[in-house]
Formats: structure tokens, C-alpha cells, sequence
């Protein structure tokens, strides 16, 4: 199963294992090894460019995933907890009305946001103007502001902006029916009873990050972020 090369082809071979590591196929080796030396000089200048993206992207990805564990093993430790702090903003692109897609300019932007999993999250907004309607949830994915500007993560006219503010965020695993709809719209979710209990008062649209853990249960694991008044 072994193929041998003379030695007069050695320094082809080299070559050719020189650009397979700048992730070139053997189809795209052509011009690198039959035009000129500005020529694969420049196609050489593109593909690091593309490396460069690659190794940021990959980098973003295990730095969330650090932040993801360190959070999923607090959620070990205890299960439900929450917190009211100063929420840094987030942007969220709308794809869903509910359980219908939304015919807007998001496919614009989607396949990105997409491709930015986990630092953009699956996430779900719910007017602030509550009624037994599920046209006021929209699913869609979230980013914080930060992350956002930090990676170039394109917006559009389907992108809205949430400014926070003050907000009271409710951390939870193994809830059952973690993201049922009609719980949420009807405000009956541990989440919105934990805040009223504690004499919170909502201040504006929730938002509602989703995660779920490994392994064959799934279990639902996500937090809620609550804008509130002082």
C-alpha cells in the first residue's frame, strides 16, 4: 500500500507537503506550483489570512467553553441560583415567532451567527407586555456586546441591541420544562415567581439564554436575564 518517489522527485514532494499544511488540497496546488513566485506568494498571503480566522475563531470557541464548564459546574454544586447585577448589553437577531419563522432580513447574518456557536447563544426574548400570547417569544441567537465587536459579528436591520441595565439573573439545571413557552409568556416560570418573591419588579423585555448538558437525558440548563428597577 506504499508508493515510492526517486530521489529526483524529493523536493516536489516537499513542496507539496509545504502547502498541504497551509491547508491547500492537491487540486489547488496548480497555481502555486506553475505561475509565478508573486503569484503563490500572494495565494500563500490568502490562505494565512484564513488561518488567522480559523485560530481566533477555534480560540473563541474554547475560551466559552472554559466559562460554559466553570458555569455548568457551579450548576452541579447548586442547581438554582440567581443574582441581580449591572448586565452587560447583548444583541439578538430574531428568527422565530414563536414556532413560525419570521420572513425578515436575519438570513442575512444567519448562517454567521451560526457559525459562532457557542459564543453566540440559542436564546429567546419575551416582551416585556406579557398576555397568553405566544406571538410576544421570539427564538433567535444572543451575543454579549463585547464578543461581538471583538469578533466583527455582523448586524443588520434584524439585529436589536438589549441594554440591560440593572437585571436579576436566574441560573438553573434539571428544571423540568426549563423552556416551556406557555409557562414563560404566562410569567408562571421559577424564574419570574423567584423574582416577584424577592420584590423585584420587571423593567423591560426578558431574555433567556439556552444551554443543554451532555449525555442522554439532556438536561435543561440556561439562565434568565430580567431587567428590573431600582
Amino acid at each position: 500500500g506504499y508508493r515510492y518517489y526517486g530521489f529526483d522527485q524529493s523536493a516536489r514532494i516537499l513542496q507539496y507537503m509545504r502547502l498541504r499544511n497551509y491547508g491547500i488540497s492537491v487540486k489547488e496546488m496548480g497555481p502555486f506550483l506553475e505561475g509565478g513566485l508573486d503569484e503563490a506568494v500572494g495565494c500563500l498571503d490568502a490562505k494565512v489570512d484564513e488561518m488567522r480566522a480559523q485560530i481566533e475563531r477555534m480560540q473563541a470557541v474554547v475560551e466559552e467553553h472554559e466559562r460554559i464548564r466553570l458555569w455548568f459546574e457551579e450548576r452541579c454544586a447548586k442547581p438554582v441560583d440567581w443574582e441581580v447585577c449591572n448586565m452587560e448589553p447583548h444583541w439578538f437577531l430574531y428568527h422565530t415567532n414563536s414556532r413560525e419563522f419570521l420572513e425578515t432580513s436575519c438570513y442575512d447574518v444567519l448562517k454567521t451567527w451560526g457559525a459562532w456557536l457557542p459564543v453566540t447563544k440559542s436564546a429567546m426574548c419575551v416582551a416585556q407586555s406579557l398576555e397568553i400570547d405566544e406571538s410576544h417569544l421570539h427564538w433567535g441567537f444572543a451575543v454579549r456586546e463585547s464578543l461581538l465587536k471583538k469578533y466583527g459579528i455582523p448586524v443588520n436591520e434584524a439585529v436589536r441591541r438589549m441594554g440591560f441595565g440593572k437585571a436579576f439573573v436566574f441560573h438553573f439545571s434539571g428544571i423540568p420544562n426549563g423552556f416551556l413557552m406557555t409557562d414563560i409568556v404566562k410569567g408562571e416560570h421559577p424564574a419570574f415567581q423567584r423574582m416577584k418573591a424577592l420584590g423585584f419588579e420587571q423593567a423591560g423585555d426578558v431574555h433567556e439564554l439556552q444551554l443543554e448538558a451532555p449525555g442522554a437525558e439532556r438536561r435543561c440548563c440556561g439562565r434568565f436575564i430580567i431587567p428590573v428597577k431600582d
